[in-house]
């Protein structure tokens, strides 16, 4: 899925990171990768559901498994951001297919993952705002 993206912006969140590497505390780096992956995790369950789904028929290969896809949504974090990807080359190639359409070969998109978070980003903020702050007080506290 490149080059697209759908993202929240927060204001003040450059200025955090250029204080967190001036600190040099892996330990709040770590709270605040957990904080990007707790606000991520929000989104990954309606995004597993708008999946398209696909039954098996008789006809269908015998390898084929409905169900790959919505197995393959997960959420990746870092200090920095916090991203939610669908497909892996081995598992789920056709992901980006499905997400984005294939217009030669009639396949029209189904962009679940925007759907998703844009369905769940007052949600996102929500719980983004509360673990930073928790974060930033613990450290504060401490």
């Amino acid at each position: 899925m490149a080059g697209s993206r759908f993202s929240v912006q927060v204001e003040g969140l450059n200025q955090l990171k250029r204080t967190l590497r001036q600190l040099k505390d892996k330990d709040l780096s770590k709270a605040v990768r957990q904080a990007n992956k707790d606000a991520a995790e929000v989104v990954k369950p309606d995004a597993q559901r708008g999946v398209p789904q696909h039954t098996r028929t008789s006809k269908d290969n015998k390898k084929y498994r409905p169900g790959k896809l919505a197995r393959s949504v997960k959420v990746v974090a870092s200090a920095n951001s916090a991203a939610i990807k669908a497909g892996t080359s081995s598992r789920a190639p056709y992901a980006g297919v499905i997400h984005f359409g294939y217009p030669k070969r009639g396949i029209r998109p189904n962009r679940f993952l925007y759907r998703a978070m844009a369905r769940n980003s007052d949600k996102v903020s929500e719980t983004y705002e509360r673990e930073i702050t928790a974060v930033l007080r613990d450290k504060l506290e401490s």
